[in-house]
Parts: structure tokens; sequence; C-alpha cells
């Protein structure tokens, strides 16, 4: 009997043995397997990504740097103006461009009445500037958004059909920093005079959401929509914008850099931020449907204007890290279409606009009192 009780416990020893073994092999197994991540894409079709309206949209593009070798600035402008216009639909009604420096008639530039891109495309081609020179000042910026003209300023030089429908796209690229954006060398805004014109624009409802896109130094530290700002808004409700997305292609501390130089033009003739953006998104060319373009409303604005600034591997493209902030928004940024931005679907027109007549508004005194 003793024998035999031996025998089962060393059976039953064995089992557990066993059992563990093919435990131990079938965990090894599994570890040697590939793993299988599915991804999610976003279509328009399954509904993840909801456009909004695209009637209404507007662009503010803003270079505020002069003299040639910031030609790069120029371009950057430039790139996102002719993107618009080339891929979104957005006619010269729908844009204020505004830009410190004409480089095209700059007489160090070897290509006359012309600004070349790493895509040899002339990006001067059918460009209306409504604001050149001495007239790009913080002033005429601040008004531009907030609509308080003086009273004979030209009608190209307004946003039109503004409500609280309309989403604002609004890229600026120059000199800053910590705090601050440079307008000619002569003067600057802060983060905290921006914000200020952000609230009014939120007390006015002037627009349903603005995309804010600041490419320079220490881009980041201009967001408006930050908890650093909401602490000190005079805004009700906690002090929190609604609806305003930021993007910085560089954080505190950090630089933006330049992608390129041109031997001929000899200097650098785009940043990194723009040339890496229009390059994911297919370039430029006469065919408008090529690349990401003609998905714009199926790509997120994250992954368009702040992933695609990183490699598969999470290193930035840029030399710097790119800040966002989708702080009081009703969408996070990885839901909103870049279309929402970029998307302009016209109605119709301003027929007397279009043929170049313009209306008074008010009667005019031409007497010498």
């Amino acid at each position: 009997h003793h024998e035999q009780t031996n025998n089962k416990k060393h059976f039953t020893l064995l089992n557990l043995r066993s059992g563990h073994f093919l435990l131990f092999i079938l965990i090894l197994h599994l570890l040697q397997q590939p793993l299988v991540i599915q991804a999610t894409t976003r279509t328009k079709e399954e509904g993840l990504l909801i456009p909004s309206n695209h009637t209404k949209n507007v662009a503010v593009i803003l270079s505020s740097s002069t003299f040639f070798h910031n030609y790069r600035h120029s371009v950057n402008a430039l790139s996102i103006y002719q993107s618009l216009k080339q891929h979104g639909g957005f006619t010269d009604n729908n844009i204020i461009l505004m830009l410190a420096d004409e480089v095209a008639c700059n007489a160090r530039n070897p290509f006359k009445d012309n600004g070349q891109d790493e895509y040899n495309v002339n990006l001067f081609d059918n460009v209306q500037i409504d604001y050149g020179g001495n007239d790009v000042t913080v002033d005429h910026f601040f008004r531009v958004l907030l609509g308080r003209h003086t009273k004979y300023t030209p009608r190209h030089q307004r946003l039109h059909n503004i409500d609280e429908d309309t989403n604002l796209f609004l890229y600026i690229t120059g000199h800053g920093g910590d705090g601050f954006f440079k307008f000619r060398d002569k003067e600057d805004f802060t983060t905290k005079d921006l914000r200020g014109i952000f609230e009014q624009l939120q007390i006015m409802k002037r627009f349903k959401s603005i995309l804010y896109v600041s490419d320079t130094c220490q881009a980041f530290t201009t967001a408006p929509n930050t908890k650093e700002e909401n602490k000190e808004s005079a805004l009700g409700g906690g002090g929190v914008l609604r609806n305003v997305y930021s993007i910085g292609s560089s954080l505190k501390k950090e630089n933006s850099y330049a992608h390129h130089s041109d031997m001929d033009i000899g200097h650098s003739v785009m940043d990194r931020y723009v040339y890496h953006f229009v390059t994911y998104m297919g370039g430029f060319g006469s065919d408008t449907d090529q690349g990401l373009w003609k998905d714009m409303d199926k790509l997120s604005v994250k992954d368009a204007m702040v992933n695609s600034m990183y490699n598969s591997q999470g290193v930035s493209k840029l030399g710097a890290n790119v800040g966002w902030s989708d702080l009081g928004c009703d969408r996070s940024m990885d839901d909103v279409p870049l279309s929402d931005f970029m998307v302009m679907k016209q109605q119709g027109g301003d027929l007397l606009f279009e043929k170049g007549v313009f209306l008074i508004e008010h009667p005019v005194d031409f007497g010498q009192n």
C-alpha cells in the first residue's frame, strides 16, 4: 500500500511538471508570433471625421519679416496661400495676405517678379497682396481679425461674410521669441495681446472656430489657449477660449529652422515646417487632386499638421518639437478634418466685386471742409 501511494504521488508530480512545461512552451510560442494591431482608417463614410460648414471659411496669412535674407518667410506664407487657392477652393475674396517684404521685386532676386520654392513653382503667380510693406503692422493685423477698420479701408483689405458659422485659418511666419512675435523689426505683439484679441472675437461671436498656426522660433509660446493664459483671462466660465486650435512649429527655448538654400538666390528658401507639410500633402502642381490634398475631409488637423512632422521612430523632422493645444474645444484635434479650415466651397460669389465694381457704403463729402 505504501509503495502504491508513492507511485500515485510520483505520477501526479509528473503530470504537474508536464502541465507547467506545456504552458511554458505555449507562452513561448505566443511570444514568437507577430503582434498584429489593426489600424483604424478614418473615413468620412464611417463618420469618424465629420466636416463642418465650408461655405464661410476665411484665412489670414502673415509674413512679418523684411529684407532679402528673410526670403524664406515670404515663401512660407505664399506656399500656404497657393495651397488654399490651388487645393482648397479659396479665392482672394476669402483670404487676407500680408507680406512685409515683396522679395520678387528685390534687386538681389535673380528671378525677377518671381518667388520660387522647392518645386520650382512661381509663388507670386496670380497673387493679391492685401497688405504690403509698411502696411504690415500689429494694428492692421488686429483690425483685420476684429473687423474694426478705419472708415475708408478698401474692400479687399477686409474679411467679408463673417459670423458665428465662420472658420478662420490663421497662419503667421517670421521672427519671434518667448511670448512675442515681431513685425518688421519695429514692433511686436505679445501672447497677452493676442489672447485679448481672441477673447474679443469670442465675445463678438465673430468665428465658429479658429486654427492658429505659428511658424517661428519658440512659436508655441504665443498660443492663446493654454492653461497659463486661462488663469489670467477676463472671460467668464473659467476663462476658457472656445474652439481655438493652436499649433506651434517649436516649443519654448527651441528654434525654427530653414530647410534648404538655393545657390542662385543665395539664401534659405523655405522653413522646415511648411516644407514638410506641403510635401506630406502632395506638393504643388497642376494636378490639384494629387496626394492627400484631395482627402482633406478624411485627414485630421492633428495628423496633417502635427503628426506628419515626426518620422516612424517618433523623431522630429524639424529639429524642434511641435506644440499643439485643443484646450476648450468641442472636438479634439484628432477629430477635426483639415477641410474645416483649408477648404472653401464657393456659393455664387459677389458679382459686383468680381467685376471690380465697388459700392460706397456711406455718402462721401468731396468738399474742401
